[in-house]
């Protein structure tokens, strides 16, 4: 799910020129409320927003350093591309999650070419640059495993024992 905040002018045409489905179901009121109190934040607590820029460019200067691709990226979500197949990434964001503590989401083809992994990391305020360097070392580890062929053999194991 998600929602629009605009001028009265956009949301009208939106609502208009949009499949009904669009504006079937409203927000939960907490999601609302939760959201209305970020945005507060963010006007009252300046602080909280030159953390995150602090915790990106430690992330994002940290993977260039190291050799990663993160594409020309000028937001927090920070994109890692790699070179591998679904079931690697599939076994790559298995290990990240189970043995680092690091969640990351995940883009596969067909949304980009065949043979590459899109990894987002979505720093937030809250890290602390001992967490950046947590990641970036999770991340030489992770780059090592598929280069070695570690996820390749993990997915061909996992995809054989489900088809015993």
């Amino acid at each position: 799910g998600a929602f629009i905040a605009a001028d009265k002018e956009i949301i009208d045409f939106l609502k208009y020129n949009l499949r009904s489905q669009m504006f079937a179901k409203s927000l939960q009121m907490q999601l609302v409320v939760g959201a209305l109190k970020r945005l507060e934040m963010l006007k009252t607590m300046p602080e909280l927003k030159n953390k995150l820029w602090e915790n990106t460019n430690a992330l994002q200067s940290g993977l260039k350093k190291r050799g990663f691709d993160i594409g020309t990226t000028q937001s927090c979500v920070t994109p890692v591309y790699l070179k591998g197949s679904i079931p690697e990434a599939m076994a790559l964001v298995r290990d990240l999650r189970e043995n680092y503590g690091i969640f990351c989401s995940i883009v596969v083809y067909p949304v980009i070419p065949k043979g590459l992994i899109l990894l987002r990391l979505i720093p937030t305020a809250t890290h602390t640059l001992e967490d950046v360097n947590e990641t970036l070392d999770a991340f030489d580890g992770i780059r090592e495993r598929l280069e070695n062929g570690t996820y390749k053999r993990l997915s061909a194991s996992v995809a054989a024992a489900m088809d015993k």
